[in-house]
């Protein structure tokens, strides 16, 4: 106010007439003269801004700027860059671990990095340690899904008065229910994925319900196979397991939870952030959400538990945004000028994500990377688009994907697959995909647009609208 400028804000926390208010605010702007400041999300992007003189992007990397689910699917770093050419206006990317289209960005001079080498702080990086979970369990050094190492580490925080975070990549109790004597994987009826056990507080495993955590089908749990009758065995461990493990090897401690469940609730979420910042909660445990840039001045210890599953992912931008989080967690600790310790438990040790950042390497990881994607052909040395038929019926959903890939194939267009993606039916829905890349190359907005009459054709020559999607620059 100071300034003469006005802070809006426009995201789906407000109801509908807030954000009715602040687009009429941003709309009315230039005629009244009147600057103003807008914190929003990815959609506040299409408001109907008159004359911007800047925008900010803040931790441009992160994946949910990507919207592919429901259309329109964009990507919100990208849509803002759209802006600042439109509006002719500056504009700032802002990340401690940019994304590799940022640093390709920055290296053939379309844009202008700028490096803040020192902390707010003073402090220096914390410390890393890398525990060998699969030489932990060989001498008996794991409890439950904590290793002794590990236990030693919280205990010691604890008696100084810090603060430790926990991240675990997967919710629930158990990830997975497997018979123990025919091997039958517990499935969701309407997807193609195993269903995951979750409990209600202080009751028996035999408790509690399976939920599908892609359409979100549920049922009460029965701990026995309905195929043979056998017991379940109960695979993985999600938060809530690692929340109970926690309370019974740390009783004295203030435990919470933060996950895509308990965060349901806003006003728990905020109560729960709330108390670890603080300080009245000594052990926060979660999945990526405690890693959404908290400032949190007492927390000295970051931890992963099974850190090997942000690896295991069918995506050649598993590596790049594995970096990604542990650099941002990494940066958790240690604030106010104090040296924390990060902590990461793995079974493959000598994997380079670890080892480079072990050795401070990250910015040279994302390098080999890049020389990595340019001898694939990958983003962001072409540009990708990937096209998802979606039928109930699998026979057809085989036969559209085949014979759309050969029409395209026809207009000269290079595709990959068809190919059933992981998982193949979600929702009652089988799916095929396949995947077209683009030189960056004069022939590039020619061959898009051979891709859209393409798909035209396709869809009304076969009848065949609203069962495919197409997603460019997929996440």
């Amino acid at each position: 106010e100071q300034c003469g400028e006005t802070l809006l804000t426009f995201h789906s926390g407000e109801t509908a007439a807030a954000r009715m208010n602040t687009t009429e605010s941003v709309r009315e702007s230039e005629v009244l003269k009147r600057n103003y400041i807008l914190l929003g999300t990815r959609s506040s992007l299409f408001l109907p801004h008159n004359n911007l003189g800047l925008v900010i992007v803040d931790e441009e990397h992160d994946n949910s700027y990507k919207q592919d689910s429901p259309a329109p699917r964009y990507n919100g770093r990208d849509t803002a860059l759209m802006l600042h050419r439109i509006h002719k206006c500056g504009i700032v990317l802002g990340s401690a671990t940019p994304s590799l289209e940022e640093i390709y960005n920055c290296r053939f001079g379309k844009h202008k990095m700028v490096q803040l080498k020192e902390r707010f702080h003073g402090s220096g990086e914390s410390d890393i340690e890398i525990i060998d979970t699969k030489a932990e369990w060989k001498k008996n050094g794991m409890r439950g899904n904590f290793s002794i190492k590990l236990i030693d580490h919280i205990r010691q925080t604890l008696d100084k008065g810090g603060q430790v975070v926990i991240l675990r990549s997967r919710r629930a109790w158990a990830s997975a229910m497997q018979c123990s004597l025919c091997g039958e994987i517990v499935k969701c009826p309407h997807c193609n994925v195993s269903l995951s056990l979750h409990r209600p507080q202080d009751t028996t495993p035999a408790s509690g319900k399976v939920v599908c955590h892609h359409c979100g089908w549920s049922a009460p749990f029965r701990d026995n196979c309905i195929k043979c009758g056998s017991p379940l065995m109960l695979l993985g461990a999600g938060t809530q397991k690692i929340e109970e493990e926690a309370a019974i090897l740390f009783p004295q401690a203030r435990i919470a939870r933060l996950d895509s469940d308990t965060a349901q609730n806003r006003t728990f979420e905020a109560e729960t952030i709330r108390d670890f910042s603080n300080g009245k909660t000594d052990i926060l445990i979660g999945t990526q959400i405690i890693s959404k840039g908290f400032d949190f001045s007492n927390l000295s210890l970051v931890v992963i538990i099974s850190a090997d599953t942000l690896l295991a992912q069918h995506d050649f931008r598993a590596d790049e945004k594995a970096v990604q989080l542990l650099e941002q967690l990494r940066g958790r600790c240690g604030r106010r000028g104090s040296k924390g310790l990060f902590v990461i438990q793995t079974s493959q040790p000598q994997h380079p994500v670890y080892q480079r950042l072990l050795n401070n390497d990250a910015r040279q990881f994302s390098y080999d990377l890049l020389a990595e994607r340019k001898d694939f052909r990958f983003p962001p040395y072409s540009r990708i688009i990937s096209i998802t038929i979606r039928d109930i019926y699998d026979d057809r959903a085989t036969r559209m994907a085949s014979a759309l890939a050969a029409a395209l194939r026809e207009s000269g267009l290079d595709v990959t697959g068809p190919y059933p993606p992981i998982p193949d039916r979600i929702a009652d829905q089988h799916i095929r995909c396949m995947r077209i890349s683009f030189a960056k190359d004069r022939s590039l907005a020619e061959r898009k647009t051979a891709l859209k009459q393409a798909v035209a054709r396709f869809e009304k020559e076969r009848n065949y609208s609203g069962h495919i999607i197409i997603d460019v620059d997929p996440s």
